[in-house]
Formats: C-alpha cells, structure tokens, sequence
C-alpha cells in the first residue's frame, strides 16, 4: 500500500563530483542519506505524536526522512512547518528536514523492506531471537519502523524523531500502510528519551498480523497486544540509529548519551543497531582534501524532472581533531532542461546549506558501547550481511552491539 501511494524515483548516480577511491564507494552517499540531527532536552522524556489532518502530497516527489543541524543558506517555508510552527520548537532547522517531500525525493530510494529483513536476521544471528520489537531513533518518516512492521511480523514498532514535519509524515506513512495500530510516533530527542516510555508505548501497540481479520486463532492470542505491567515488555528487540543518523553526534558525550539510552530500551540480549559513514575516508584523505559526492535521480511520472543533490563540496572544513566535517549539502528539482519545472505542484526552492557530521571509527564505538553496557556483536559494510565492512564495495559502517548487563548505568 505504502508504494501505491509514495512516488517512486529511480536513481541514477550520474556526476560523481570526484571519483570513488575504492570500489563503488563514490557512491556510499547516495546509498546513506543523510542524517538527522539532535534536538534540544525534553522535560520529562518524550511524548506520543498526536498528527493533525493528513496533507495532500506533491503531485510530483516522494516523501522524506532524516535531519541535520544545518546553517542554511536558503530556505522554503513549507505548509506542514507552518501548521506545527508552535508544536514543538528546536534549534538549527533544516529547510531540507522541514520539507518530507523534498527530502524523500534525494533519499528515499534504499529498499527498506530488504533493510528490515537484514534487522530480523541480526535479531536472530546475534541478539534475542525473533524480532518482535523495534525502537527507530531519528526515524524521519519512519521508513524502516514500517517495513518492520509490515513485512517482519508479529513486530511493533517505536519511531522516534524531533521533528513535527518528519512526524507528521511518520504518521500518515503508518496510515498509508495500514499500520497505524501497530508503530507509534513519538516525539523525543535521541540523547535523552525517557526508555520507560518508550517501552509503554510498544505495550500499547497490536502487532499487525493479530490485528487483520484473517489472523486466524487463538494461537496469536499472545502477540496480540503486550500486557500493561512491565514484566510483559522487558525491552526492545531493536534499537536503531540508521542513515548517518548518528553522524550528528558530534560529541563524544552525546554519543555516550544515546547509546546509554538505547541499552535502557533494549532487552535483555536485545541489539543497538548503527549504521554509521565507512571510516576509510578518515584514512584515505578524502576528508582531508574536502572530497564531494554528487547524483541525480529521475522522478518517475514527473515529465523528465529529477532531483540533484550534492553531498559535500571541495574545500569544506574537515577538523582532524574532532573528525567533524562541515558538508554543504545542495538539493534542486529541475525539468528535462535543467530549469526549475513550469508547474508550481512540482516545483521546490533550491536548498543550499551546512551540516556538521562526525565521522567515527570501529573502535570509538566499541568503546562507547562498553560504556554505555554494550559489546560488539558484528560489523557490516552495508546493511546486508554478505557485505563485510573491509570489502572494496562496502558503503557504510553498519555496527550491531548487544545490552550486556541487565541496567547500563
């Protein structure tokens, strides 16, 4: 259901701002996305999502996921920033993250429903056993929440962003895929969620098989909804922290911080999933020498329109000490021309702005998961488990930790 309604886009990585330096890692960006970035504290934790009425779709893009903490250079005022403009206010808005439609259309082009199935297998290989359970942190649109739930279950799932356009689009997604009763959308920051609530609202989710007039017997009466005491719910099969996401933990402290709080969600035995940029452009020079990405993609059904979008630009800033890159990230819709397309439905203000991201590496995690009461269990180049993360066409640092002790503290 969820693809009958999205705009599907078909990528096409066609001008590279400078070549791969190994394998197909040009190209590494283009699969991550880019991340999103952290809001400021919640009192008392985080707070179920209540959406107003569903907005109508651009007739030409796709819905959208993630967000930076970002000093832009220009911006577009969108109709969902302006409904929730008093909703919920956090510091260094991204235009590109305060529009889904724009952002879905450069991003959202990853097979999920694969990603879902490679999470299942990590449960099963590595962590508690089968995947019932799904804690998404900075889930945008909550892509994987929902392909979790549709295509894994019995599951639940919890999607966690700071953004009221990103939530908004998280909820209508679940509805669109006839999840709704089975993903919640709550609104909390990464680095300070309360893990109690978290776990009360997977509680009061169905899975989705239980929830369908066909789930037959009373022998998914088990699965059909979690009891209301605690003992029921130990934790989360899942946590996640996917696309880059945790690249905007730009401090070791606020990456301690998010990992302790994914342990306290997790269960026992249960994982913290992280899908973070591959560390060899730390070693190569690439940083260094401010190395771009660039790609385009065609919007199906959009008259020969695409989206370009530019990840990184020569000479942005590159801190050795911090291993904080200052990327320009550029996003413009264009027609078969090159121009900005004549109908105004499909048109969207060219997005020119910086993002702070910090690269890390394999051993800083391991380190801060052992703080945080967790160890390494595997480590991926993608997120598909025949990819090692020393392969030459590994694009990402995909790194699975598992809770170790019954309270990280």
């Amino acid at each position: 259901m969820l693809r009958a309604v999205a705009t599907r886009a078909l990528v096409s990585v066609s001008f590279p701002a400078r070549p791969a330096a190994r394998g197909s890692r040009g190209q590494r960006v283009a699969s991550l996305g880019a991340p999103r970035a952290l809001a400021p504290r919640l009192v008392g934790g985080a707070r179920r999502f209540a959406p107003g009425p569903s907005p109508q779709p651009p007739a030409v893009g796709a819905p959208r996921r993630g967000a930076f903490a970002a000093t832009p250079s220009s911006s577009r005022a969108s109709a969902t920033d302006a409904r929730d403009a008093d909703a919920f206010e956090y510091s260094g808005r991204s235009s590109v993250y305060g529009d889904p439609a724009l952002y879905e259309l450069a991003f959202g082009f990853r097979d999920f429903d694969a990603e879902a199935a490679f999470l299942a297998w990590l449960c099963r290989a590595h962590g508690s056993g089968a995947m019932r359970s799904v804690l998404e942190l900075g889930a945008g649109p909550a892509w994987h929440s929902v392909s979790c739930v549709t295509t894994q279950g019995p599951c639940v799932a919890v999607a966690l962003d700071n953004a009221p356009a990103m939530l908004e689009r998280a909820s209508r997604r679940a509805r669109d895929a006839g999840c709704e009763g089975s993903v919640a959308v709550v609104r909390g920051d990464m680095t300070a969620f309360d893990a109690d609530a978290m776990k009360a609202a997977a509680r009061a989710l169905v899975p989705l098989a239980s929830n369908r007039a066909d789930a037959g017997d009373s022998s998914n009466a088990s699965t059909e909804k979690h009891e209301n005491d605690a003992s029921s719910f130990p934790g989360f099969d899942a946590v996640t922290v996917l696309l880059g996401t945790a690249a905007h933990l730009t401090t070791l402290e606020e990456a301690e911080a998010c990992l302790r709080a994914a342990a306290a969600a997790a269960a026992p035995r249960g994982l913290v999933v992280l899908e973070l940029e591959h560390p060899f452009d730390l070693f190569d020079g690439q940083l260094m020498h401010a190395h771009g990405d660039a790609w385009d993609r065609e919007i199906e059904g959009g008259n020969g329109a695409k989206v370009l979008v530019e990840w990184g630009r020569e000479g942005d800033a590159f801190d050795v000490e911090t291993q904080i890159v200052e990327r320009t990230v550029g996003i413009n819709v264009v027609d078969e021309t090159g121009r900005p397309p004549r109908d105004a439905t499909s048109a969207f203000a060219p997005v020119e702005e910086t993002v702070r991201c910090r690269v890390f590496t394999a051993p800083e995690i391991a380190l801060l998961g052992k703080l945080a009461g967790l160890e390494v269990v595997a480590t991926f180049g993608d997120m598909d488990e025949t990819v090692p993360l020393t392969h030459e066409d590994a694009n990402n640092m995909v790194i699975a930790l598992r809770r170790t002790r019954t309270n990280a503290d």
